[in-house]
């Protein structure tokens, strides 16, 4: 008898705490995603004797669940640069753009601006999602 109770104490506890994962899971509150408006982004520039032109770099990390389209984002991205705004490059330039899974690294390297500004806040930067969507992601650059 006391087998019977303690099996019907552990299939109820069991069904209980399954069927709480399930609505969890399903049906339950899923926390908002804040990784876009927590993008990480490095900065950087250079200026050397050795170079004619002083040098800045940028490299952002964008994420989605749907993936990123690299190709998209690196064309979205070179006419994000070629339009000069903020007014950072001249001169020549480079951007690359690397996936894994769903996230995307975009570089941006090349010739600063002689009238670049030690920092940018809240610059809209393009980027495609996996499902073709054209997207922006804010990001503030600290050149120091």
């Amino acid at each position: 008898m006391l087998f019977l109770g303690v099996g019907a104490v552990m299939f109820t506890a069991t069904i209980f705490i399954g069927g709480w994962v399930l609505y969890d899971q399903f049906w339950g509150n899923d926390d908002k995603d804040t990784t876009e408006s927590e993008v990480p982004s490095f900065a950087y520039f250079h200026d050397s004797e050795i170079l004619s032109e002083p040098q800045a770099g940028v490299s952002y990390l964008v994420e989605d669940d749907a993936g990123i389209d690299a190709d998209l984002t690196l064309t979205a991205v070179m006419d994000w640069v070629k339009a000069d705004d903020p007014n950072i490059w001249t001169g020549d330039w480079k951007v690359t753009v690397n996936t894994y899974n769903d996230a995307g690294l975009v570089q941006i390297k090349g010739d600063a601006s002689t009238m670049l500004k030690e920092t940018y806040d809240d610059v809209q930067v393009p980027y495609f999602t996996g499902d073709g969507f054209l997207e922006t992601v804010t990001i503030d650059l600290d050149f120091t």
